[in-house]
């Protein structure tokens, strides 16, 4: 939840072109809230590597980082973290990555408690082939780390317009029927990136 935008920006931008940034094998996301109901979140940090271990080695280093202390201070009136949440690939995706290449695509990410993540992976892989037509990029995620109540799963919807984003799903009342027994909704929102650094 950002009280000054601009100079969230950058100090992003700082500590993201660092020496200590640079020596991660570490992708940096920055994306801006467009709906997330009753969340107060304004941005989105995503910090992604290509495995866990990418992502202990960039906590290593945080840990005795100038760059990312200043970062911390820099930021420390003006962010109030809103949630931290940790995805790992769950390997089911329509493959459709490459087709998201605008610099500043939509993301719909749908947090869910599962209680049947094999039934529920099999009825979305099912969802994915129903709209193979559409230039969306899907991919789920087991979630950690995420407090009382919350969700194991996360449902990752990207595309380059919020209109291919929010185009009609062809089987979704096929698929809310076959879940809805197996999965509670945790949270829901849309977001635009604003820029990136590898």
């Amino acid at each position: 939840d950002v009280e000054n935008p601009t100079a969230f920006v950058q100090a992003l931008e700082t500590l993201n072109n660092s020496p200590d940034a640079q020596s991660d094998n570490i992708t940096v996301a920055l994306a801006m809230s467009v709906a997330n109901g009753q969340s107060s979140a304004t941005h989105v940090v995503n910090v992604i590597g290509d495995s866990l271990s990418d992502i202990d080695a960039l906590r290593r280093t945080q840990a005795t980082s100038q760059a990312f202390s200043d970062f911390i201070t820099v930021n420390s009136g003006n962010v109030t973290n809103a949630a931290e949440l940790m995805f790992n690939s769950m390997g089911v995706q329509n493959g459709k990555e490459s087709l998201i290449n605008s610099p500043n695509p939509y993301t719909w990410y749908i947090h869910l408690l599962v209680s049947d993540i094999p039934a529920y992976l099999e009825a979305l892989e099912e969802l994915m082939d129903a709209n193979n037509d559409r230039d969306v990029y899907m991919h789920a995620y087991q979630t950690f780390g995420t407090g009382l109540g919350g969700g194991n799963l996360v449902v990752v919807n990207s595309a380059n317009s919020l209109q291919e984003l929010l185009n009609n799903n062809q089987g979704y009342d096929e698929f809310i029927e076959n879940t809805i027994n197996i999965r509670t909704p945790i949270a829901n929102g849309i977001y635009q990136t604003i820029t990136n650094w590898d």
